[in-house]
């Protein structure tokens, strides 16, 4: 009898996103505020937007959390999570400015040694793809956790952040 059957899990991915650090080194924009949309590149649905750091800096902390559903079938080498940072347009009409990004592999996320709590920095970098700064987050990853517990979490989404999930809003 051959028990091998390919695997289709799914994963929980919880994102801590703390703060940035030297986001912009222009000197006018030493008091800028900043919020992240966050999502998986494979998923447009999974669009999660953090609060706005107040405080504007340029060492912005949002504290904030999205839970991801990640699907073991739709990762491949290249499968991400993708972080944009968005400086708020301070003048009437003025249109919110993407200042850098950060993607990172959800493999490393997900199966990457070590224990399944962790915290890590990236680079965030501008258009050009030089490093402009550095994003802290801190992850926990449940993996093949059952269908009924992730369907009444996260329903038909494939992302939610723990402001919606506790009755306020927060995605796109």
């Amino acid at each position: 009898m051959n028990t091998s059957k390919s695997l289709h899990t799914k994963s929980i991915l919880e994102i801590n996103l703390i703060s940035a650090q030297q986001l912009v080194s222009s000197k006018k924009s030493y008091r800028i505020q900043t919020y992240v949309v966050a999502y998986l590149d494979y998923d447009e649905k999974s669009k999660l937007l953090s609060r706005i750091d107040e405080l504007g800096s340029r060492n912005p902390t949002w504290n904030d959390k999205f839970i991801f559903c990640v699907d073991s079938a739709l990762l491949n080498a290249t499968s991400c999570i993708v972080f944009e940072i968005y400086k708020v347009g301070r003048k009437l009409f003025q249109k919110d400015k993407r200042i850098g990004v950060v993607r990172v592999l959800l493999e490393d996320l997900i199966h990457g040694g070590g224990s399944n709590h962790k915290f890590m920095a990236f680079h965030v970098r501008n258009r050009s793809d030089i490093p402009q700064g550095i994003l802290n987050i801190g992850v926990v990853t449940f993996n093949g956790i059952c269908e009924q517990v992730m369907s009444r979490l996260l329903g038909s989404n494939s992302g939610i952040d723990y402001r919606n999930f506790l009755g306020g809003s927060g995605g796109l």
